[in-house]
């Protein structure tokens, strides 16, 4: 699929997905500080779906056309089932993911070179946090996830954007979000404390 043809369908899905989560009852808005603070855009909707279970619908997306001259443009959404043995938004939670994303950027050992990369991918891990109610409305949840992620890609040369690399394949485990998230209660009702 085309890379421009593949983001328009991702963010039209995103869309979708975070307007019926945001319909039902027991749902969270929230935001990543560590990535606004960054400059990249996020916004993930929490759902409960049981006493133990949510399930959190996260959006990522770098708008940097440049960093020290190298592109870092990347969408990526990322659909988590998340465990808590208290109770759903109390305390420690297990998450398992998956994730797909689109990039136009300049990996971590191409950085000193005349190369960046465009291309799509998908990915799984484990996420682990803890989830606290600051009042009513509010809680603050913090977490650290990694995992395996794999990507098709095409080189480019940063001089001129001509190709110099044909279809390659790129998979890695890693360290792979961390989060100090801020979230809101939609509709009516109170948070357990």
């Amino acid at each position: 699929m085309p890379y421009f043809a593949m983001k328009k369908t991702l963010i039209c899905l995103l869309l979708s997905l975070f307007i019926v989560t945001a319909a039902t009852s027991q749902t969270y808005i929230k935001f990543n500080a560590l990535y606004w603070l960054a400059g990249i855009t996020n916004v993930s909707v929490e759902t409960k779906l049981g006493n133990h279970f949510t399930y959190n619908n996260d959006l990522i997306a770098s708008p940097w056309k440049s960093v020290s001259g190298n592109p870092m443009m990347f969408a990526e959404f990322i659909p988590e089932l998340r465990y808590y043995p208290n109770e759903a938004f109390r305390g420690f939670y297990a998450g398992a993911y998956a994730t797909s994303h689109v990039f136009k950027m300049c990996k971590w050992n191409y950085w000193n070179t005349n190369y960046y990369q465009k291309g799509w991918g998908f990915g799984a891990g484990l996420n682990l946090g803890y989830e606290v109610p600051i009042n009513d409305r509010w809680l603050l949840d913090v977490y650290a996830s990694g995992g395996w992620q794999v990507s098709r890609y095409r080189g480019f040369l940063k001089s001129d954007g001509s190709q110099h690399l044909k279809l390659n394949n790129s998979g890695e485990w890693l360290p792979y979000r961390i989060g100090i998230t801020f979230a809101y209660k939609l509709g009516t009702g109170k948070v357990n404390h």
